[in-house]
């Protein structure tokens, strides 16, 4: 096993010794009252945690973190919370500096072009939309997004779906309008 593995296996090893409390199990998280959840969609960069800069507690909110925090990737889990929980809001969250806004979805597509061995991996790589964030400009990505959900059958008009992006240069969100 790579040195990575044993290092996180690690490092589960102590959080289960020191800080692990069991959770409430499923039938409890169901049992709540439903519509008052709220998702935050993210990207998956590292160098942003929304725990962290919105300074909440594990659980305390669903966090879905995909590439450029794109909500079409989301939509599946979005679901699921919605089926399970009902959700009362949706936060969608950009940031300054993503690697969304450093290629383009050809970029991405010649990429793994290049690695496919068959004609049917070219044909996976090219249904792909990586949805990237033209032009690095995350206010009309995080509007796009928002505009999606807003305009999706899936959820009922009384959510409330907000549009935000975090500025890696000053650690602050800023709603987009």
């Amino acid at each position: 096993m790579s040195d990575t593995v044993q290092n996180l296996l690690a490092k589960n090893q102590a959080y289960a010794a020191d800080n692990y409390g069991i959770p409430p199990n499923f039938d409890t998280l169901s049992s709540l009252p439903r519509n008052q959840a709220v998702a935050i969609i993210s990207c998956m960069d590292p160098r942003l945690v929304p725990e962290e800069y919105f300074k909440f507690h594990k659980g305390e909110y669903p966090v879905i973190r995909v590439a450029g925090g794109r909500v079409k990737d989301a939509l599946r889990s979005l679901l699921v919370l919605e089926h399970h929980l009902g959700l009362g809001g949706v936060a969608v969250v950009h940031h300054t500096d993503c690697g969304m806004t450093h290629a383009s979805d050809a970029e991405f597509k010649a990429t793994f072009k290049a690695r496919a061995a068959t004609a049917e991996q070219v044909a996976e790589i090219d249904a792909i939309d990586f949805d990237e964030i033209h032009s690095k400009d995350v206010r009309a990505s995080v509007k796009s997004d928002v505009k999606y959900l807003k305009e999706s059958p899936w959820f009922g008009k009384e959510i409330n779906i907000v549009g935000l992006v975090f500025d890696l240069n000053t650690g602050k969100v800023e709603q987009v309008q």
